[in-house]
């Protein structure tokens, strides 16, 4: 770790002191600055198998509501920037029981420094490993993703089980997002692209860093996107986590994109547990059925093991649909899932749910 350190730091410097060196003879500088976000409500229907359920929620594990102020400062040589983003979000990821809860938190907090040599960037963000098993060549996003989807607050039910259900074991803790370190606060840099491939290398709070590789290419209207990340944690029951994605796109609009992630757990901190893992497959077409914008529609399998205990499962299908309604900055979205999870001690009740939404952007 001490070696990944050092290379990091010496970027840095070297990343700084390009920069300075420009500054001096940057020339005329233009600022600018902007607002924007977007807000995104959804209503889910479905049943936990005791009871049904009717939630209006933000779901906030894909797209939750968001509010950022974007700065910057530009030159031929050199370009300063400047972000802090809210998440802005009512009933975020809501459980199947009455919520008015609310929440305002900080999602960036980062400055920027930029030139021909790449980015750095400081501050609160996403660093290297965060979202990096995040590909998806569908046009569904806003319906369901890596990081879950909209019923991610639900409760799940103890098979059997007269009681309500009730508790921490939920729809989104079971199938363990993204596997992806979240944003934190560190330090970060972004090569520049170098014919489609790029790579970011970070250092973050309590000594673990990451480093991320990606490509991005088009071949005569065959889109490519691959991505890999590793990361190190330090205090925590795992010990590094590793995954990517892979994505292809006709040009007929047929895509298929995977995504695989798993947690390299501590053996003293976690003995005898089997290391989990997790895989999304989304199998996507978008097409142009109507003039007001692109028309998504994907099927989705996921699989989530031993992320609780060993020998724990959790698999869901989805089949999804997205119409963006170019115009207005507006996404209308909905999906149907049915998800089983189980464990060595305990059965839980089958989830099926049904849900549309709206995302609005500004």
């Amino acid at each position: 770790m001490s070696k990944f350190r050092m290379m990091l730091l010496g970027t840095a410097a070297v990343g700084l002191t390009a920069a300075a060196m420009s500054t001096a003879s940057a020339g005329e500088v233009e600022k600018s600055a902007a607002v924007s976000g977007w807000v995104n409500r959804a209503i889910a229907v479905g049943d936990d198998g005791k009871d049904g359920f009717l939630i209006h929620t933000d779901p906030a594990s894909i797209a939750g509501s968001r509010m950022r102020a974007v700065a910057s400062a530009k030159s031929e040589s050199l370009t300063v920037g400047a972000t802090i983003e809210l998440g802005t979000q009512a009933t975020g990821n809501a459980t199947q029981h009455a919520s008015t809860a609310s929440s305002i938190n900080l999602r960036h907090s980062v400055v920027s420094l930029s030139n021909n040599m790449g980015t750095l960037r400081l501050g609160h963000t996403g660093h290297a490993t965060n979202g990096h098993t995040g590909v998806n060549m569908s046009s569904t996003g806003s319906s369901e993703s890596m990081g879950g989807n909209v019923i991610n607050g639900v409760i799940l039910h103890t098979k059997g089980s007269t009681a309500s259900a009730a508790g921490t074991v939920t729809v989104g803790t079971t199938n363990g997002g993204d596997f992806t370190q979240a944003r934190t606060t560190g330090i970060s840099y972004d090569t520049p692209n170098m014919n489609g491939f790029s790579a970011t290398v970070s250092h973050v709070n309590a000594g673990s860093g990451s480093i991320k590789a990606g490509y991005s290419a088009d071949y005569d209207g065959v889109a490519i996107k691959a991505t890999a990340g590793y990361g190190v944690v330090a205090g925590d029951t795992n010990d590094s986590r590793v995954g990517g994605g892979l994505g292809f796109k006709l040009a007929n609009g047929l895509s298929l994109s995977g995504n695989y992630a798993k947690m390299n757990l501590n053996s003293v901190e976690a003995p005898a547990r089997t290391d989990p893992e997790t895989m999304y497959l989304t199998l996507g077409y978008d097409l142009a059925a109507f003039d007001m914008g692109t028309t998504g529609l994907a099927i989705t399998y996921r699989q989530t093991d031993d992320l609780a205990a060993n020998n724990d499962d959790y698999e869901a299908v989805s089949l999804l649909v997205q119409q963006s309604l170019a115009d207005y900055g507006t996404s209308i979205y909905g999906g149907i899932t049915q998800i089983d999870y189980s464990t060595t001690a305990t059965k839980y009740d089958d989830v099926t749910a049904g849900w549309v939404g709206v995302k609005v952007d500004f």
